[in-house]
């Protein structure tokens, strides 16, 4: 009945306009004729339409549109994290680091869309706005299901390598992620191609990147990575309650202008840099990564070690060669308070969105999930004539899961600088993600 409604409605405007243009008005009911005129006028206009796809929208802890048939998939998505930190250093620390005090600050600020259009063809476009600009983060598109290779991608897209850097960071148990994650290369452009196996009890995957900038640009002297993982689940039970990851990942790096640099905060975004390499004259530089993680119901466990192996050039200003190893680890355990567990995507091999067993306010005014955790984790940045420091964090931290998209962060860092003594640092950050 609406539907008839809706076209009588069309038909009437439409034979108001036909009789405002032929300057005709007349308060006579129209004819049959003059209706089945109309009506042929109409079906005529909707047959010259453009056809179109309809969507629908949803929320499904974001903003979703799909089409009826499912072969379109629309995402539209973001992140906003606050910080703030206060510190309390030895005499020593605060000498050798004088921009070391409190303050705030907004750590990310992104906005992507991303999407799936006729079932294998997909693509994701996502931009950070800090500091006044727009820098580009993903930027990629893709097509799935190709025999023998999986997903192939091109564009700018994570590099593959560490569990913690390919699990989006709006998951993470911590702040920040554990020292090692200094050595990790983040966004690039390339080629990359990655693969599930074996019911998805296995994942590899494999790329080929162009080093850029934040704007996803590079200049004659970019060098290129190649970069590949391989990962397991050998236990995925209960709907993922209980699962066991196991993963191993490479790079092998030629550094821009043949020169290496790796930088590291205290596990805080509005610390200072306490360790850093400085430049190191090299021509190759190997990465190597292992990761395993494990959940059991509420609890967690989760451990990552790296290696850099640096081919130091011999310069004038740095009359060494030879190879220098550098190597950082980090181990935490975390605990759901409220009973919630930590998931996983066996399909790629990390870890994902925390849903709350019962929400803040709404239907039975929840308390949401709470989760306590511990990490340790180390850097050590010296070898021979690199000398970029040793720095060792303990971190405690409490999560308040409001629902799926909001939390409420606080961590405790107590970060030690050989040769320079101890920082305690305490910080909070609100996060909303969708």
């Amino acid at each position: 009945m609406k539907l008839k409604t809706t076209r009588y409605l069309v038909l009437l405007a439409t034979g108001l306009v036909i009789g405002a243009t032929n300057a005709t008005v007349s308060a006579e009911q129209p004819s049959d004729k003059s209706w089945a005129d109309l009506e042929t006028r109409v079906a005529q206009l909707e047959a010259t339409r453009p056809a179109g796809v309809p969507l629908q929208a949803a929320w499904q802890h974001g903003i979703r549109l799909q089409s009826a048939d499912d072969t379109v998939r629309l995402r539209i998505g973001g992140r906003l994290q606050g910080d703030m930190a206060a510190f309390d250093a030895e005499s020593d620390v605060q000498d050798r680091f004088p921009a070391l005090t409190s303050g705030t600050k907004t750590r990310r600020a992104r906005v992507y869309f991303s999407g799936v259009l006729y079932d294998v063809s997909h693509f994701r476009v996502e931009y950070d706005f800090l500091g006044g600009n727009a820098n580009v983060r993903d930027a990629y598109i893709g097509v799935s299901d190709i025999p023998l290779l999986g997903t192939v991608r091109v564009g700018r897209m994570l590099e593959y390598y560490s569990l913690e850097q390919l699990s989006g960071n709006s998951f993470h148990q911590f702040m920040e992620r554990g020292l090692p994650a200094a050595f990790n290369e983040y966004w690039n452009n390339g080629i990359g191609i990655r693969n599930s196996v074996f019911d998805q009890r296995a994942t590899w995957a494999v790329g080929a990147f162009m080093r850029t900038d934040n704007f996803g640009d590079s200049d004659t002297n970019s060098r290129h990575n190649v970069s590949a993982r391989i990962t397991a689940a050998p236990v995925y039970r209960d709907d993922g309650r209980s699962w066991l990851h196991l993963g191993a990942g490479a790079i092998r790096r030629r550094p821009d202008n043949n020169t290496y640099i790796v930088r590291s905060r205290p596990e805080s975004s509005v610390a200072p840099v306490f360790a850093d390499t400085g430049s190191v004259p090299s021509d190759r530089v190997d990465l190597l990564g292992l990761e395993f993680a494990a959940a059991h119901g509420p609890a967690t466990l989760q451990a990552e070690w790296h290696q850099a192996r640096v081919n130091m050039r011999e310069e004038d200003e740095f009359p060494h060669d030879g190879t220098a190893t550098l190597n950082g680890y980090y181990i935490y355990a975390g605990y759901f308070l409220t009973g919630e567990h930590r998931s996983y995507n066996r399909g790629i091999g990390t870890v994902g969105r925390t849903i709350p067993n019962s929400n803040v306010g709404g239907e039975g005014h929840g308390w949401g999930a709470w989760e306590v955790g511990l990490r340790h984790s180390e850097l050590d940045l010296n070898d021979g004539p690199v000398e970029g420091g040793r720095l060792r964090n303990i971190t405690a931290g409490l999560n308040w899961y409001l629902n799926p998209n909001m939390r409420l962060m606080w961590n405790y860092v107590r970060a030690d600088l050989d040769d320079a003594g101890k920082a305690h640092i305490y910080q909070m950050r609100a996060q909303f993600d969708f």
